[in-house]
């Protein structure tokens, strides 16, 4: 197994409006005393205690992952009696070329899931001009509190970033409630998919 950064996404719907509490209490708290973890991410989308789950977490590598989870969501060893809690559950697992986290304490409050794909050849020049971005975005502290970018060749991506306020998003990527899927770099884009989370509280 290669020895770089996993982006790890389960999304899902809860069968309860107690699965909040759930994610806050025991799983996250869980997931964050595992070796390997870098960084663990849940949103819920949708204007119901019923709508969809985000659940996004980043590891050192794909051999730290699978000795935490397993390889199948269906199978997993971390908190399998949860499984029934929800539905239409899906898991994905792409290899990172970008994660950044800026360095600060301003609280979390968006998750944005970009899925794209990008014009022939351009997968590569994509992916830097999306590194330069987020590294000048740090270094003054006007972008995402974090950004993860697994490139899925031949030419689609799929990106998570975090966001402490709308008015970030809205400054950085041109996106806003009329323009949810407006992000950088659009000339390089053929097709793009976007959708925003509401941070689960810690």
């Amino acid at each position: 197994m290669a020895d770089q950064p996993i982006l790890r996404l389960v999304r899902c719907r809860p069968v309860r409006g107690e699965f909040d509490s759930i994610l806050r209490d025991r799983i996250i708290p869980d997931l964050l005393r595992v070796p390997g973890l870098i960084g663990v991410h849940a949103g819920r989308h949708g204007p119901d205690a019923l709508g969809e789950r985000l659940i996004a977490s980043i590891w050192e590598s794909e051999a730290a992952m699978v000795d935490a989870l397993g390889t199948d969501l269906e199978t997993t060893r971390f908190h399998p009696e949860h499984l029934d809690d929800v539905i239409d559950r899906s898991l994905e697992v792409d290899p990172l070329a970008i994660a950044v986290r800026a360095e600060g304490s301003d609280p979390e409050r968006v998750l944005r899931l970009v899925r794209g794909r990008v014009r022939e050849g351009e997968l590569d020049a994509y992916v830097e001009d999306a590194r330069k971005g987020t590294l000048q975005d740090a270094t003054t502290r006007s972008g995402p509190l974090a950004l993860y970018l697994a490139p899925l060749p031949p030419d689609r991506f799929v990106t998570l970033s975090v966001w402490a306020e709308w008015a970030a998003i809205e400054a950085s990527t041109g996106a806003g409630t009329d323009r949810p899927a407006a992000t950088r770099h659009a000339q390089r884009l053929v097709e793009v998919d976007v959708a925003h989370y509401e941070v689960v509280p810690r």
